[in-house]
């Protein structure tokens, strides 16, 4: 069972922001804010994450780019 999230979060700057706001880009910078894991999808539940729970992966880093063939 998948949590909803309660935080959306700057890939930039790390700012996190409860949803309840309604805010969906960062007032710092401008960046659309994260709901979820590029990675593997998992909720941002905690306003002090800076890496995914479940993989790892630092929220904001790029999504790996597949070679082009």
């Amino acid at each position: 069972m998948k949590h909803r999230p309660v935080y959306a979060l700057c890939p930039r700057c790390g700012r996190a922001v409860p949803l309840h706001l309604g805010e969906r880009y960062c007032v710092n910078d401008g960046a659309p804010l994260l709901l979820a894991c590029a990675g593997c999808g998992q909720p941002i539940n905690s306003p002090y994450t800076r890496f995914c729970a479940s993989c790892g992966r630092l929220h904001g880093e790029p999504s790996p780019v597949s070679p082009l063939v």
